[in-house]
């Protein structure tokens, strides 16, 4: 078993906890995997959690294995078929990250999230329109998880820009996984734009910190953009 179908699988099983502990039964939403981008060079996406009941078209079911290969088949389905579509802040945003880096990198844009690997802090989200609150079960249990699953994905995908649009959501949590705990390392010249920013280090590419898209301005989206643009290798 590799260090990422281990990670899911343990994703699996908090779930399964989750799912049986009557404080938290019939509230969370079944685990998200992130997969790949479509185009090896790529930014990583970073979400605060999937709302409502995540890609998940059922329950999930049967072995391990079997429900690991349900979650990314979903996911897959879900970038393919409903992201492309979905009229929020969110996945707008996503959306013209794409075609900027495209635009950056000198590439067609064939797909609305070719160089998009999209994934969440949380992986296991509540059901509703709000992420897992930083001191309640839910976000308490995956926590540890979280940190390892994030570094994980970023050793794995190798993005160029690391993007998260969660400002100051699960903001230890960040530091944590990018291995700095300061503050003062971030470039904070543009916070009334919701923006912050971090220069490549310790082996991690360039990130990206903006406030969460939904109704936010085109022009407040499109600082973003060029901030992204900057930040990004040729």
């Amino acid at each position: 078993m590799s260090n990422l179908e281990s990670i899911q699988a343990r994703w699996i099983e908090l779930f399964d906890r989750l799912r049986c502990d009557p404080r938290t039964k019939d509230q969370i939403a079944p685990p998200f995997f992130s997969v790949p981008a479509v185009q090896a060079r790529s930014i990583l996406y970073v979400g605060k959690a999937t709302a409502k009941d995540g890609c998940w078209d059922e329950a999930p079911s049967g072995s391990t294995q079997t429900q690991i290969k349900q979650g990314i088949k979903y996911t897959n389905k879900f970038l393919i078929e409903v992201a492309p579509e979905i009229n929020s802040g969110f996945w707008h945003f996503a959306r013209e990250l794409n075609t900027e880096v495209a635009k950056k990198w000198k590439q067609q844009v064939t797909s609305p999230f070719q160089h998009i690997a999209w994934t969440n802090v949380c992986k296991i989200g509540e059901l509703g329109e709000r992420p897992p609150r930083e001191a309640g079960i839910v976000f308490r249990a995956q926590q540890e998880l979280a940190v390892e699953t994030l570094r994980l994905e970023i050793e794995l995908y190798k993005p160029g820009l690391i993007c998260f649009v969660t400002w100051d959501y699960a903001w230890e949590l960040v530091k944590e996984v990018i291995g700095d705990p300061s503050d003062a390392s971030w470039d904070q010249a543009e916070n009334e734009q919701w923006l912050w920013c971090h220069r490549p280090t310790h082996g991690l590419p360039a990130i990206l910190l903006t406030g969460h898209p939904g109704r936010k301005s085109r022009a407040l989206r499109e600082t973003w953009l060029t901030k992204a643009s900057d930040l990004l290798p040729d």
